[in-house]
């Protein structure tokens, strides 16, 4: 178990945009069980962002209501955007 150390208000990386994933290799399921193990090891979070443990990358994990999930490529610029009608 990888318990990474959960970053800071006012760290700069919490500030910086992420960079997208392009390889979904081993690299990258390291990466999810690191931040599964850290959600898991620190109690009241229902989620993780790879940039929240110093990785510029766009990874997040969850678990809440008993589901657990591991999105890729989340894009913020996509919510709120025009809906139509």
């Amino acid at each position: 178990m990888t318990m990474r150390p959960i970053r800071l208000l006012g760290d700069a990386v919490l500030r910086t945009p992420c960079d997208p994933v392009t390889s979904f290799d081993a690299e990258l399921r390291e990466l999810v069980t690191d931040l599964m193990d850290t959600l898991l090891g620190a109690p009241g979070r229902a989620g993780v962002a790879a940039n929240q443990i110093g990785v510029s990358a766009r990874v997040f994990v969850y678990l809440a209501g008993g589901a657990a999930g591991a999105p890729g490529q989340p894009d913020a610029g996509a919510v709120g955007g025009d809906r139509g009608g």
